[in-house]
């Protein structure tokens, strides 16, 4: 058994914090312009370079499980011996930004961007802090809520993102984290999703109360896109990386390394 985060208090304390805000939905497909007429043939393989340095990561979350009250298809790494400002994200892949969102969260902004290659696989980063110019003057055109409302506007035309690209310079919180680590809450989600199927788990037929007595917004997005397409990123890094990742505790006290999506 892989290991778990062993300060559970904290570790709940942080869940608390990333789980209060469910993870914005991906815009539907035919919603947005499609970049081709039929999806192009993915690479073979098709394997990501990590967005983040992973040996600055201390743990990570695992796609496809609960966390807190919500069910979260997209997983994340925690960076608990690093300030906001000294964790870069740059982009995995040749891809396109087609939609992101901005909003607030005790008092700072945080952004989302959804990107897309065009056989049909999206990537998603959230918690982002701090923007590369690039991004940030995409995110000034998007909607600003008063309160927490993290839907995602179209980006259009879709603009070209290119592998190692430079996305943010500093993620998650600087203020309203565990005192153990001076408030810093210094975390990142990413969620990858392919299009091309639907994900095994979604397809159980049990799948529409699988999570009704843990979610109370369960039967609102259980059959969205979000969940129905969300996979594993463990298994689209290389295997060194995936060694990596994988020998890094779960950041989820509770459910640890449980998951509908990496088996």
């Amino acid at each position: 058994m892989r290991k778990v985060l062993p300060f559970i208090l904290i570790g709940i304390v942080v869940l608390v914090i990333v789980s209060v805000f469910r993870s914005p939905e991906i815009i539907p497909t035919n919603k947005f312009k499609q970049m081709t007429d039929n999806y192009a043939k993915c690479p073979e393989p098709f394997v990501f370079q990590m967005p983040v340095d992973i040996t600055k990561a201390t743990s990570i979350l695992y796609p496809g499980q609960i966390r807190g009250n919500d069910y979260k298809a997209h997983g994340g790494l925690r960076f608990d011996r690093s300030r906001p400002d000294e964790i870069t994200v740059i982009a995995p892949y040749d891809a396109k930004v087609i939609a992101g969102a901005r909003y607030p969260v005790n008092g700072e902004v945080q952004y989302t961007f959804d990107f897309e290659h065009p056989c049909g696989v999206r990537y998603r980063f959230g918690h982002l802090l701090t923007l590369a110019p690039k991004f940030q003057t995409i995110a000034e055109k998007f909607p600003m809520p008063e309160e927490t409302d993290s839907r995602t506007t179209q980006v259009n035309p879709p603009l070209d993102v290119k592998q190692g690209e430079i996305i943010a310079t500093a993620v998650g919180l600087t203020k309203g984290g565990p005192e153990v680590f001076g408030g810093l809450n210094t975390f990142v989600d990413w969620g990858v999703y392919d299009y091309r199927q639907q994900n095994e788990a979604s397809k159980d037929p049990d799948w529409a109360s699988a999570y009704s007595s843990e979610d109370p917004d369960w039967g609102q997005y259980y059959n969205s896109e979000t969940y129905k397409y969300a996979v594993c990123w463990f298994d689209w890094i290389s295997p060194e990386d995936k060694a990596k990742v994988l020998a890094l505790p779960s950041a989820d006290g509770e459910h640890g390394t449980e998951s509908d999506l990496c088996k």
